[in-house]
């Protein structure tokens, strides 16, 4: 009696402990912007405010909590890799606890959820998407309870961790329009709007000019990035059936609260210039709720064909495993941060740093050494966009000089020496003023950058 009243909870909480446990065992830091952020979190418990003192992307609620980690870590710096664990986990028990009143697969959607190519992939990197998403359930459980001055608050939080929150928001208001809902409109509003106002006014007070180029302006003159259609094909690779589902869902189940947003964020991907996988995340708590959805109504009518269709997606599950193990989960691990930050410790001279975003800000956290001009977040985007200017930070660099720590290739044998940085460090300026300081093989498949190096870069006086 007792396990079939809670068996919906056993199963959503045992798969949540199952996927938490698997996903420490494989925690390592990786070449990604997530050390962009590791080093953010610091700078921000140092008294550096983002937009004023350095360069961000996103709006800073991201990063501030990121700096409540890093409070609690301490130098313990891999256990910001549990983080897309943990909050994956709980956007799973959100997603369970939106059905669970309604639906009787319910204790499917963390199964789904957690088991999706997408989320095991993802769940790698610490990209903030995993922090944006609980705020977006947690707004849509609150609207649910009839809180939506909460919901509200949610929201907000949501698109001040990460700005392609944007999309979902609108399609959620659009939903209160269409269904006439004005009263819970005007608390929604009024709690994002409260909610914005108060976290951003001292941004905008303190740096107005920075913090609406960083927000607006620079994201407008980022150019195209990965192209897109690989990006969704390795997408729909991994997740046509969840897809397929979630489209025929939002024709069979209507009146969903969670269709609008879904639609909303998949047209804006479809249109916005510079996507990346990560960026889909967003995507699967809506198209696995709508999954479940219709998984119930199959239930009722056509009990064999549900049936095949969760077999089918075991079937998918142990492809999408073995891609993950054989391919995916190897790719882009950095083995030796704490190798390169020892010897950034004991360079003869105490210079600043500066290079790869993928590289730079986790080495120099290790060894304790501040970032030239707190430039931390050197992404080729960033250039591309006019934000940074490649020119002037390598003459700014080397009058003062810096140790230059990068990705390159390096294959003598075929001519090719010392290569890989020019499109955030000028190479005339390298080659008149960086030396070899040490080298770190690190070969990667797939990867033509096979060693991280450390130049000293400095004019002779």
């Amino acid at each position: 009696m007792h396990w079939n009243k809670y068996k919906s909870w056993y199963i959503a909480l045992g798969t949540v402990l199952f996927f938490i446990l698997a996903k420490l065992s494989t925690l390592s830091f990786r070449f990604g912007d997530e050390n962009v952020y590791f080093y953010m979190s610091q700078a921000i418990l140092d008294g550096l405010l983002p937009h004023r003192d350095f360069f961000l992307a996103d709006p800073p609620v991201f990063v501030y909590i990121m700096a409540f980690f890093k409070m609690l870590f301490g130098s313990h710096l891999i256990l910001f890799k549990t983080l897309p664990i943990i909050f994956d986990s709980i956007s799973a028990v959100l997603i369970f606890l939106l059905l669970k009143d309604k639906n009787r697969l319910a204790f499917l959607a963390p199964v789904f959820y957690l088991a999706s190519f997408t989320v095991i992939s993802t769940s790698d990197y610490v990209t903030g998407a995993e922090i944006m998403i609980p705020f977006i359930l947690l707004a849509l459980l609150f609207d649910q309870k009839g809180r939506p001055l909460w919901s509200g608050v949610m929201w907000a939080l949501a698109c001040l961790c990460k700005l392609y929150a944007g999309p979902a928001l609108l399609g959620f208001l659009l939903y209160k329009v269409i269904k006439k809902e004005w009263g819970n409109l005007k608390e929604i509003i009024l709690g994002g709007l409260l909610t914005t106002f108060i976290i951003m006014l001292p941004f905008f007070l303190l740096a107005p000019q920075q913090t609406f180029y960083n927000l607006f302006t620079h994201q407008f003159n980022r150019p195209v990035g990965i192209n897109k259609w690989n990006i969704f094909a390795v997408f729909l690779k991994f997740e046509w059936l969840f897809v397929l589902g979630g489209i025929i869902a939002i024709f069979k189940i209507k009146n969903r609260i969670w269709i609008l947003p879904f639609v909303f964020s998949a047209l804006f991907f479809l249109l916005y210039r510079d996507l990346y996988y990560l960026y889909l995340h967003i995507l699967m708590p809506f198209i696995i709720i709508l999954f479940v959805e219709l998984s119930e109504k199959i239930y009722e009518k056509q009990k064999e064909l549900f049936y095949f269709v969760v077999a089918l997606i075991v079937i998918i599950f142990f492809y999408s495993a073995s891609a993950y193990n054989d391919t995916y989960q190897g790719e882009g691990i950095f083995r030796n941060p704490g190798e390169v930050a020892e010897a950034l410790r004991n360079t003869p001279e105490d210079l600043p740093v500066y290079g790869l975003q993928e590289v730079t800000p986790l080495v120099a956290l290790m060894s304790g050494k501040k970032i030239f001009q707190n430039i931390i977040d050197t992404n080729t985007q960033n250039f591309a966009s006019g934000t940074h200017n490649k020119i002037k930070i390598s003459e700014e660099a080397v009058k003062e000089g810096i140790y230059l720590v990068t990705r390159v290739g390096y294959y003598p044998a075929q001519g090719v020496v010392d290569t890989g940085f020019e499109n955030y460090f000028d190479r005339g300026t390298f080659d008149k003023y960086c030396t070899p300081y040490m080298a770190f093989d690190h070969p990667s498949f797939n990867d033509p950058l096979n060693q991280i190096k450390i130049y000293k870069c400095k004019e002779s006086k």
